[in-house]
């Protein structure tokens, strides 16, 4: 890549750096952004007078350009700087009614989750005004012949509420993940809602379009884990997906199948091309023609797999690299994807937070990158060998350039993707080709039927495929704790070996050696660390009781018997891997048990220098005398006032965990403050950590 021909980039990166800068600078932030738009002009004007000995300004005020143009335009994108935004005509969670237009709906269990752009806002006066802003509203399912679709206009009514942030440390923060779709509130209508009027238009009619391609292929596929892989591979439709089959597919490396984006997208055009190029004209206005209606075919498939965030920024990608490709003259391939992400980024800055953004350019950039120079290391003259090379090639350089982030977001790595890819990557062609001829035929009565039968097989065998990788010892490496830090690190690393490679200059290697001892040595100092670690954790998990005991890198937990596997890995996981422990004792609250790090008796846990009492029942207050506790943890709502706690139980400290209600909580509250005592409530403070006789909570806000 020679940086003189890639314009694009160089325009690029200081548009990602003001972007970047728009999250730390403070709201005067557009002010300065249209103050440097102004010292451009003048540079401008010296730049006339004195060429030569200023040759490097041209370059330099373009960047300062760039780079207030993309603070300028992410400051813009946020509806909150709106005067006329809801949240500022309503009362943070009073009842309030909001009208406007649904631009995306997902199911979630028994609700629709809709997002919707607000057009006006009524408080509980009645008074309708505009008002601008986007918010998350779960809605009752309505009636199958009433289904919402993106376009049709609805009235909410219900409490408007703040996205409330992640209540344990570590955990997946879907506030933060919300924000970067300019969505910072929620309301909970449920019945509470009532379509104004439906809007046909593109959005609705795709959507129509792709219901009725939905139930063609629920028809033909008759099996639950073929209809949800082939609704997913091919619609985008992830709602039927099993959690057996998203394990199984994510275990492996080829989850990324499932989810409709640039692979998809990329064989959609190639299979127009080939279709086109089957066609005998040579003129040149065909060419202009064909990239047309290549464009159009993968923005017609975008819209009927419900253009999602992930399919809008591979169409846009990809059409551009149709447009280059029908140039016919030395494009630069990363001039082109630097236009396209330029050209998103305009559009929406806040796209440079989207897992989905940042993982698709950098997948595209390993395999570009590396994708040739992984393949000319071994040379095979058998076509299938060489076919199956080429693939297991572009398997690996997409991991090259995803793997960081990969572990940052994921925490985990398949060691098993190229077997996966060997299989999913040639199968996801040949199913979207017969879908769409399913689709195209299925009313043709031999034709269909046949059609639909090796499309079944396909799918069925694919599966079998990916289920048998599953099963394959050591296949999964889970729990990598990767850091923000240790991420760029690694890319650091990576970056200096390509320079060290390409410019044969060893001092870019010795740098990437450098930056790995020194990630390795910060990684030997964080397991030293979390060997020396003794701590305690209660953790927010709704109507249940969560504690894990840290001693060194071993867990003990002590949970509800009733807890569901899955709801504790959501809230404890993450904070486990960050402290690089993992769990050997299990315990419930009451029981009795003496363990390395534990004994407890009754619910009175010694637990290395800390002393805790699990308090569910009443009953656990008998007997003469005074325990001394570093904390009362209140569990399952029990039937008592804090007073009588302390008259058996020396503490000042209590804290009420997530299996009790808001309005029980709420009194404990009161006569805590009433005492005198520090209150915890881990649904509005978060997770408690007690360590070294400190107590803190998660939030930092303890309810008083």
């Amino acid at each position: 890549m020679n940086w003189r021909e890639t314009p694009m980039l160089r325009l690029l990166l200081p548009t990602i750096l003001g972007v970047g800068l728009a999250r730390i600078l403070p709201y005067w932030k557009l002010g300065l952004g249209l103050a440097l738009v102004g010292i451009i002009a003048l540079g401008f004007s010296l730049y006339r007078k004195w060429a030569f000995r200023f040759r490097w300004l041209p370059g330099a005020i373009i960047t300062v350009v760039f780079t207030g143009l993309g603070l300028v335009l992410t400051v813009l994108h946020d509806t909150r700087s709106y005067a006329h935004h809801f949240q500022n005509q309503l009362r943070e969670d009073h009842p309030a009614v909001l009208m406007g237009t649904v631009t995306e709906v997902v199911p979630a269990g028994q609700r629709l989750k809709v997002t919707l752009r607000t057009t006006a806002t009524s408080d509980t006066t009645g008074h309708a005004r505009p008002s601008a802003g986007k918010v998350l509203a779960y809605l009752d399912r309505p009636l199958p012949d009433a289904s919402l679709v993106p376009g049709d206009r609805i009235m909410v009514r219900g409490k408007v509420q703040s996205v409330a942030p992640p209540l344990n440390p570590d955990q997946f923060d879907y506030r933060k993940y919300l924000a970067a779709r300019d969505i910072h509130h929620q309301v909970f209508a449920d019945t509470n809602w009532v379509r104004l009027e439906h809007q046909p238009g593109l959005m609705s009619v795709a959507g129509h379009l792709r219901t009725k391609a939905l139930e063609i292929l629920k028809q033909y596929l008759p099996t639950p884990n073929e209809y949800a892989v082939g609704a997913a591979l091919t619609m985008g439709y992830k709602s039927a997906l099993t959690e057996e089959i998203e394990n199984a597919y994510a275990n492996t490396g080829a989850m990324h199948v499932l989810a409709v984006s640039g692979l998809h997208v990329g064989l959609v055009q190639l299979i127009l091309m080939w279709l086109l190029g089957r066609v005998p004209l040579r003129q040149p206005w065909w060419k202009i023609v064909k990239t047309g209606l290549i464009i159009a075919g993968i923005w017609a498939f975008a819209l009927l797999t419900g253009a999602a965030p992930s399919v809008l920024r591979a169409s846009t990608m990809f059409s551009f690299l149709a447009v280059g490709l029908a140039l016919q003259r030395t494009t630069n391939v990363y001039n082109t994807l630097a236009a396209s992400a330029l050209v998103l980024l305009a559009t929406n800055p806040n796209l440079l937070y989207h897992v989905g953004f940042q993982l698709s350019y950098l997948a595209v950039l390993g395999i570009v990158y590396f994708q040739p120079r992984i393949y000319s290391l071994w040379h095979i003259e058998n076509r299938i060998g060489d076919y199956l090379w080429q693939l297991s090639a572009v398997s690996l350089a997409a991991q090259l350039g995803t793997l960081p982030i990969s572990l940052y977001y994921f925490h985990q790595f398949p060691l098993y993707f190229v077997l996966s890819g060997l299989i999913v990557v040639p199968a996801a062609g040949l199913i979207l080709s017969l879908t769409l001829l399913l689709l195209a035929f299925h009313s043709v009565p031999v034709l269909g039927a046949l059609i639909a039968k090796v499309l079944y097989g396909l799918i069925y065998l694919v599966n079998a495929g990916i289920f048998v990788i599953q099963q394959l010892p050591g296949g999964l490496l889970e729990g990598i704790w990767m850091g923000p830090a240790g991420t760029w690190g690694l890319y650091a690393l990576l970056v200096g070996l390509v320079l060290g490679h390409r410019t044969r200059q060893f001092r870019w290697v010795l740098g990437s050696l450098l930056l790995g001892a020194l990630l390795a040595g910060g990684y030997a100092w964080e397991k030293w660390v979390s060997s020396q670690q003794q701590s305690v954790v209660i953790y927010q998990v709704y109507k249940h009781t969560a504690v894990d005991v840290f001693h060194g890198n071993h867990i003990t937990q002590i949970t509800s018997p009733a807890m569901k596997e899955d709801r504790l890995a959501f809230a404890c996981e993450a904070h486990r891997w960050r402290r690089r422990a993992s769990v050997d004792t299990l315990l419930s609250p009451r029981q009795s048990a003496k363990v390395d790090a534990a004994a407890g008796q009754k619910g009175y846990w010694q637990l290395g220098e800390t002393r805790l009492l699990v308090l569910e029942d009443a009953a656990q207050l008998t007997g003469t005398g005074s325990f001394r506790v570093d904390a009362v943890v209140l569990s399952q709502s029990p039937k008592v006032r804090l007073a009588k706690v302390l008259e058996r139980i020396n503490t000042s400290c209590f804290i009420a965990d997530g299996s009790n209600p808001p309005w029980r909580a709420a009194g404990w509250s009161e006569e805590a403050k009433a005492l005198g005592l520090a209150f915890y409530y881990t649904a509005q403070t978060g997770a408690v950590t007690l360590e070294n006789g400190i107590i803190e909570s998660w939030i930092k806000n303890p309810v008083e």
